[in-house]
């Protein structure tokens, strides 16, 4: 039998009328009417004019300093001091004379390319230009990602006198970053160059709404935001604790926002000064607002606090929390729903989780399979003239063809060490040497380091076999080098043959091939490998390819470094 609900919708409308709108119609119609317009169209207009005031004065400071970070740059003295290690004490000065004449001072650094300061103003270096130059952060990595540009960055400032904004331009000598042009501003001059207007707070926060400076901390959350009830916001907005009306601006390409705030809560105080009946009447709606408000928040919110929170968790990846809410209304209907869904979600995650894993082994183990039976027919019909011409070497042959078979054929392993792997391409080899004779040579340079690196099987031999296949043509002999190294966290094999080498058209074919997840092409060993290693290693990984038409082809596949089943990257 079903439940009779109550309609939340309901009660909630019969306790706005009755609490709220019936005493707002009433006393407002007698007293907002008056006064509201006038004064409103005032705080606007002042509010408007003063984030005017502030987004001019910062925007061309700012402004001023990024043209003089990006002239200082492109200077042939500094690009030659940071090149040639020439003195140049004009450097010095035009530094000093710049921030001398600028309305904020901002404290200066030039650094090279291993974070050295080589100019300063200050003693105390700026923590994003702290500790190893291989670990850059802040500022620093945005200039080496955008040497081209003059960033702004914001830092946390945690003391008054702490750097809050930086400006900085990457110097950039011959296509290299050779170093670093920084000004920073802390936080007690920029908050001193916004303090001119006591009744409206500024804020000046960054694209991502971090604050650069405030003159109410009131407004700035625990993560140094500001108030999520102020950002991108424009007008009227209502936060918990007092009505402000905002301007915002962005300035410098949106990097920086002016926020402007004036408080219209004290309207009520104003019109409560008009006469001492409309002093009790605002005072008998604040005391009925009050009680109605704590009332419903009571009564009803709970559940969606309760609800909003589940959700959250939810959005952050938690799909264990569960809703208990027994309050015979809609609400207990729409949690028991979300507790069927997350079920559901959770099964449907797992299904779809087990099939991707079962597609990605099913395709690896097709990959595997593809043998070139080219390759066995022309090797059986070396072994058929062998028998008659040279009985040992026949049996030889013989030996060599069946262990290469029965690698390449065993499914139970997907794995191995590179030594294995180069071994079993040994005797690929060497069937191949003695089909060609001299025509055909090759060369194995495996550093110690890389033999027990574990690698896809078979991802060796389809590239000799390519090499072989189309590098003979117009040629009468051919020469294949096989070298692996390790090269910082990566293991890198490289095939490279003097042999016919590709048009562009062709080369540019084959790319085309390994950049998709499909192949209707004849090129099935480079694809195979390729797409085997991205399948197990992921796209980070795979094969790349050179080569020169008459020049001979390089095939480089880069896999990570795993030993035994540790991977090091």
């Amino acid at each position: 039998m079903s439940k009779k609900f109550r309609h939340y919708r309901e009660g909630i409308r019969k306790s706005f009328v009755i609490y709220a709108i019936i005493p707002v119609v009433i006393i407002t119609l007698a007293s907002y009417l008056l006064s509201f317009s006038s004064l409103y169209r005032t705080i606007v207009s002042r509010n408007y004019k003063y984030n005017v005031q502030i987004a001019d004065t910062i925007g061309n400071i700012i402004g001023t300093y990024q043209n003089q970070a990006d002239h200082l740059s492109k200077d042939g003295g500094m690009q030659d001091y940071l090149e040639l290690n020439f003195s140049n004490s004009k450097l010095y000065s035009s530094f000093y004379d710049f921030v001398n004449k600028m309305e904020t001072k901002g404290n200066f650094f030039v650094f090279n390319d291993k974070l050295k300061p080589l100019i300063q103003s200050s003693d105390h270096i700026p923590e994003y230009a702290q500790g190893e130059a291989d670990f850059m952060w802040g500022p620093i990595r945005r200039m080496l990602d955008m040497p081209e540009k003059v960033i702004l960055a914001r830092q946390p400032a945690f003391t008054a006198d702490s750097p809050s904004l930086t400006v900085g331009k990457a110097i950039v000598i011959k296509g290299r970053v050779a170093g670093y042009i920084t000004f920073d501003f802390n936080k007690r001059d920029l908050v001193n160059l916004i303090s001119k207007n006591f009744s409206t707070s500024v804020v000046i926060t960054d694209k991502f709404g971090y604050v650069i400076a405030c003159t109410n901390e009131l407004l700035v959350n625990e993560l140094g935001k500001i108030d999520v009830n102020f950002r991108d916001k424009s007008g009227v907005v209502e936060s918990k604790d007092d009505s402000q009306y905002v301007t915002r601006t962005e300035i410098l390409d949106a990097e920086i926002s002016i926020y402007t705030l004036t408080s219209i809560g004290y309207f009520r105080s104003m019109l409560i000064l008009t006469g001492v009946l409309l002093s009790l009447l605002f005072g008998m709606l604040t005391l009925t607002t009050y009680l109605s408000a704590r009332k419903i928040a009571d009564s009803k919110t709970k559940v969606i606090d309760d609800i909003i929170r589940a959700i959250e968790h939810v959005q952050n990846g938690n799909l264990e929390t569960q809703l208990k809410v027994n309050t015979n209304d809609e609400f207990q209907v729409f949690a028991e729903a979300y507790n069927q869904m997350l079920g559901d979600i959770k099964n449907l995650i797992e299904a779809n989780k087990e099939k991707a894993r079962q597609n990605v082994l099913s395709e690896i183990k097709q990959l595997e399979s593809q043998f070139n039976p080219h390759f066995l027919f022309n090797t059986l019909e070396t072994i058929r003239y062998m028998v008659k011409m040279n009985p040992s070497s026949a049996s030889t042959m013989i030996v060599v063809l069946s262990n290469l078979l029965r690698y390449s054929i065993n499914n139970t392993i997907t794995e191995v060490n590179l030594g294995d792997d180069v071994e079993y391409t040994k005797n690929y080899l060497f069937i191949q040497k003695y089909r060609f004779g001299n025509k055909f040579d090759y060369e194995i340079h495996v550093d110690e380091a890389a033999l027990d690196c574990i690698v896809p099987k078979l991802i060796v031999q389809p590239i000799i076999e390519n090499a072989i296949m189309h590098g003979f043509a117009n040629r009468q002999t051919l020469t294949v080098q096989i070298k692996a190294a390790i090269s910082e966290d990566t293991l890198v094999v490289i095939i490279n043959d003097d042999g016919e080498g590709m048009e562009p058209k062709v080369l540019q074919k084959i790319k085309h091939i390994l950049d998709g997840n499909i192949n209707n092409s004849s090129h099935i060993g480079l694809y195979n490998v390729h797409r085997r290693v991205q399948l197990i290693y992921g796209e980070k990984y795979g094969v790349d390819l050179s080569s020169e038409h008459h020049g001979g082809t390089v095939v480089k596949i880069t896999l990570p470094v795993n030993r035994g089943g540790e991977r090091t990257c």
